[in-house]
């Protein structure tokens, strides 16, 4: 049945108008634009431009350079060890020479101390003893000189002050003099200073 008894007409198809028709065809026919190539570049070339792309032969190049910078960085530090390493075995040694010629020096004042015993007794008479006391004073008095020549000195004779620094009270005297209080009594054991250096402080017995 037609719609027209209803009144209604279906429109009819109309044709699009040449101008648009144009319009596409001229669209399928421009070339690419701008912005398409610059894209294809970016895709053929992703790091950008490529006269500045690495080479390879190069890089190389700068690698074993640096290979042997390193070799030459690490040869230089073995021979300063090595020479470290010599130089402490050297100072080391030295230290030990000086220690063992302070110790002979030590060794030979004891035993000229002994020669000068030995012939105290040989010059003393065995029926009256008391003549060995002078040759014994003299060994003393040569073992003083002796040590003085290496530096030390004794310390802590009857009379002197008593002085905590370098003297060792073990025990004190009832004293009836004041002018005697705070003096050395009596020696048990000599002291000795070597410059300012205190080797061993004497040990005496001091007035109250």
């Amino acid at each position: 049945m037609s719609d027209d008894r209803n009144g209604l007409h279906e429109p009819e198809p109309q044709d699009e108008p040449q101008d648009v028709e144009a319009a596409r065809e001229g669209e399928r026919r421009a070339p690419p634009s701008a912005g398409s190539a610059e894209d294809a570049a970016a895709a053929r070339d992703p790091a950008g431009d490529p006269d500045t792309a690495a080479d390879p032969v190069q890089l190389l190049n700068e690698l074993e350079a640096l290979r042997a910078q390193l070799a030459e960085a690490n040869s230089k530090f073995l021979r300063a060890r090595a020479d470290l390493d010599t130089y402490r075995r050297r100072a080391q040694a030295d230290l030990e020479r000086a220690r063992e010629a302070g110790q002979d020096s030590a060794v030979v004042t004891v035993l000229s101390v002994y020669d000068d015993l030995g012939r105290a007794l040989t010059m003393a008479d065995e029926d009256d003893p008391a003549k060995l006391l002078p040759g014994i004073r003299t060994v003393l008095s040569g073992l003083e000189r002796n040590l003085e020549t290496l530096g030390i000195r004794r310390i802590g004779l009857v009379g002197e002050r008593f002085d905590p620094d370098l003297h060792e009270a073990l025990s004190a005297l009832e004293n009836t003099n004041p002018e005697r209080s705070g003096t050395i009594a009596e020696v048990f054991e000599a002291g000795f200073v070597k410059g300012e250096r205190l080797v061993r402080p004497a040990r005496v017995l001091v007035y109250q």
